[in-house]
């Protein structure tokens, strides 16, 4: 009989005992984990996370404090301003995309995305770096996607944490706080 399978008593067909796990993590988790910088008591996870992913493959030392005070000043694009964040607070998307683009990445920003987006992201070998939140109370945070699993959890390099290890989150509460800002999502392509 094949392992992990029973007969059904009446029809004499082989089941699955039980359906089994699936799991993707990204060829670039490794990498990402190794260079993951913690952002400590600030609200910079978006320099943080730029931070972590231009140290993983570009070989440079970028420091994610240093470059969360670069981008608390607007920055020009021929005649128009582009302003990357709220001083010392909150980064949009597009100045997440604007400095990575900086340093020679393929990125852009999105929303009304879902949670086949992320995973087909992740298979290809891309980075994708969802922004969740909530309204009341007012937060939002960015970490770069990096597994999930079939048993209900995402798997982030979260600059939040200080250990240099995958933070899994349960996908209600991720999906939930994912909903609050519109599935809104930047995207790294690396392949």
């Amino acid at each position: 009989m094949v392992e992990n399978a029973y007969m059904h008593f009446f029809s004499g067909v082989i089941l699955p005992a039980k359906q089994m796990s699936q799991k993707i993590h990204s060829p670039h988790e490794a990498s990402i984990i190794n260079a993951l910088q913690f952002q400590g008591n600030t609200n910079d996870c978006a320099p943080f996370t730029i931070a972590t992913i231009v140290n993983a493959f570009s070989g440079l030392s970028t420091d994610g404090a240093a470059l969360a005070k670069k981008m608390n000043k607007p920055i020009w694009h021929g005649i128009f301003p582009v302003i990357r964040r709220i001083p010392n607070w909150a980064t949009f998307p597009w100045g997440v995309v604007d400095v990575l683009k900086e340093f020679g990445f393929l990125a852009h920003w999105g929303f009304r995305s879902n949670s086949d987006f992320l995973r087909l992201s992740i298979q290809k070998g891309n980075l994708p770096i969802p922004i969740i939140g909530s309204w009341r109370p007012l937060f939002a945070h960015v970490m770069t996607c990096v597994a999930w699993d079939s048993d209900g959890l995402w798997g982030f390099a979260n600059t939040q944490i200080s250990e240099k290890k995958i933070d899994w989150i349960p996908e209600d509460y991720f999906n939930k706080h994912w909903n609050s800002y519109g599935k809104m999502f930047i995207e790294v392509k690396l392949a």
